[in-house]
């Protein structure tokens, strides 16, 4: 077994358990919009918990642990893709026979995201990461190994391509 530098302590176990609890699904979304199947982001999750966890019983000081496990999972999800090159698998995120089932207001929500999933994939990252996750633009640019300014950037690029896409087949109603 790995040595620890000191025991973990109550507020470690309350930190991981936090995050996984509040940020844990959102984790999950963020990484299956990233292309890695459902048991590779299961798995992705776990990992990314158990190295904020081992990283705290080491004494390592992390500012947000949100951005942090944002940031390693992405990280983990992009060493998936060099390893097999599957970027492909986007397409597959969408339960397409689910969302005819669902009221007007869930079937507008999985237009949009399938909007975002036709975006370059910085802009994906980022408006997943501002509108499902709830980070901020800095928690963004530390997730994503960015500045701020370009998380912004970036986003408002990404809203301005979805806003003429989305207005332009709906131009008669």
């Amino acid at each position: 077994m790995a040595h620890r530098d000191r025991v973990q302590s109550p507020a470690d176990v309350n930190v991981v358990v936090d995050l996984d609890s509040r940020h844990g699904q959102f984790l999950y979304g963020f990484v299956r919009r990233l292309g890695l199947s459902h048991e590779q982001a299961d798995d992705a999750v776990q990992d990314v918990l158990i190295r904020l966890w081992t990283e705290l019983g080491r004494g390592t000081h992390i500012e947000s642990p949100k951005a942090w496990a944002y940031r390693s999972i992405y990280r983990l999800a992009m060493d998936q893709h060099r390893l097999r090159r599957r970027l492909s698998t986007l397409a597959e995120l969408l339960d397409r026979r689910d969302a005819a089932t669902q009221d007007r207001d869930a079937s507008d929500r999985v237009a949009v995201w399938a909007e975002v999933d036709e975006l370059p994939m910085r802009q994906r990252q980022i408006l997943y990461l501002r509108y499902r996750a709830d980070l901020s633009f800095v928690e963004i640019g530390q997730a994503l190994g960015i500045t701020a300014s370009a998380a912004r950037s970036h986003s408002a690029q990404a809203m301005t391509t979805l806003r003429g896409r989305l207005a332009s087949p709906k131009a008669g109603e």
